[in-house]
């Protein structure tokens, strides 16, 4: 009895594995879980990273002359077709040396400083980098729940339009209506398949473009969660978005840059020691001609045929210049934001009046649609007036749910955030 019972179990557990493994592979795509795969998979944000990595190796480079540097060399020269009074017969050396710049009234530091902040800028790039790939996911999310929603109330009005050209054709057999409405309602069925497929395209473009970004470039169709009502508007400081920050951070590289152009006219002093072995043949060199020295050097330049005036200019039109471009910057981000808050109230207005006139519209296609079928005084025309202006309002509702998602998506990327 005790083995049946364990294979019973068994094949229990295994037909409770096998039941719920589709479910759960079956789950939903949230807009979360968009964003997270677009950006695992995103060439830009690799593109950004390998700027950042380029800025932070460019900031070891400035970093080196503050140190001093070593170096080792060994030489065994002969000269034997010249005067030995001149040659000194040959030369054999093996020498280790330092180098260092002992002072250059903090040249190599401005020059640090610029690197610096040129690396913080490149990190605030792979950061912008980021809250773009965020913004084309959403859009790309957006675009796709909208597309549905019209091709869900396409086919409906479709449904709806075939059952209203079979009343018709039923009504014109009893001789209620000429072959005219027939006609007119076949066309107005028509128009509606007609949207239908234009309607079923939208969505599978849609679909393709957001799969691209979430690494699927052949999705069958996309099982994505759907968002309930317009998302709320965002807050926030454009002195803290990426742009501004690297903007703000390019104006201070090239100041610092122009301190260490002005530096340049100002002394420095170098030190080099030396130690090893220097002498004429190799044996006797190594055995008695063990030594060291030591120099400094103080140089000032005195002409150099414009060449620092011309460096401190250089370095005083890039100050100029990232001062504009930050100016411009904070210029279109202000006033996108501003064009994206106006949209959003825009569209929740028009979602307020539409959730009002809808059903109105709808109240009043049946009342005609009632007339018609009662023989009062409606037209063939009225019926179908009220009906594509019920239709068109339904379309519209969907519409501005996308203009308002589309502002929040937007005012996001313009603050930088990520999520």
């Amino acid at each position: 009895m005790e083995r049946p019972c364990r294979h019973l179990t068994a094949a229990v557990l295994a037909g409770a594995i096998l039941a719920w493994a589709p479910v759960a592979s079956a789950a939903s795509i949230t807009l979360s879980d968009a964003i997270e795969r677009a950006l695992h998979v995103a060439p830009s944000v690799d593109m950004a990273a390998a700027a950042s990595d380029m800025s932070v190796a460019h900031l070891r480079e400035q970093r080196a002359p503050l140190f001093p540097t070593v170096g080792a060399g060994a030489e065994y020269y002969q000269a034997p077709g010249y005067n030995q009074i001149i040659t000194n017969r040959g030369l054999s050396a093996g020498m280790l040396t330092l180098d260092y710049t002992a002072w250059d009234w903090g040249r190599r530091r401005a020059l640090v400083r610029a690197a610096e902040y040129v690396n913080e800028a490149s990190r605030l790039g792979v950061a912008a980098a980021r809250a773009q790939i965020v913004f084309d996911t959403s859009i790309a999310y957006f675009d796709l729940l909208r597309a549905r929603a019209t091709q869900q109330a396409l086919q409906a009005s479709l449904g709806r339009m075939t059952r209203y050209v079979t009343t018709i054709q039923a009504l014109e057999k009893s001789g209620r209506v000429i072959t005219n409405d027939v006609l007119k309602f076949r066309t107005a069925r028509d128009s509606s398949e007609l949207a239908l497929d234009a309607g079923r395209s939208n969505s599978e473009r849609a679909n393709a473009t957001l799969g691209i970004l979430i690494g699927e470039p052949n999705p069958q169709d996309l099982d994505i969660a759907d968002i309930t009502g317009p998302l709320p508007k965002p807050t926030g400081d454009l002195a803290q978005s990426p742009v501004m920050q690297a903007a703000q951070r390019a104006i201070a590289s090239a100041n610092s840059q122009i301190v260490a152009a002005k530096d340049e006219r100002l002394p420095t002093f170098q030190v080099a020691l030396t130690t090893g072995f220097v002498g004429i043949d190799p044996p006797a060199t190594i055995a008695h001609n063990f030594g060291g020295s030591y120099d400094g050097v103080m140089s000032v330049p005195v002409f150099d045929g414009g060449l620092i005036a011309s460096h401190i200019d250089q370095a005083k039109a890039k100050a100029h210049s990232a001062t504009a471009q930050a100016r411009q910057a904070e210029y279109i981000l202000r006033r996108r934001v501003a064009d994206a808050s106006l949209r959003y109230d825009e569209a929740l207005r028009q979602l307020d009046i539409l959730s009002r006139a809808q059903p109105t519209a709808d109240d009043n296609f049946g009342l005609t649609w009632t007339r018609f079928l009662g023989g009062g005084a409606a037209t063939m025309l009225e019926v179908l007036d009220a009906y594509q202006q019920a239709e068109q309002l339904r379309l519209q509702h969907f519409d501005q749910e996308f203009n308002a998602r589309e502002a929040v998506a937007e005012t996001n990327l313009l603050f930088g955030r990520v999520q």
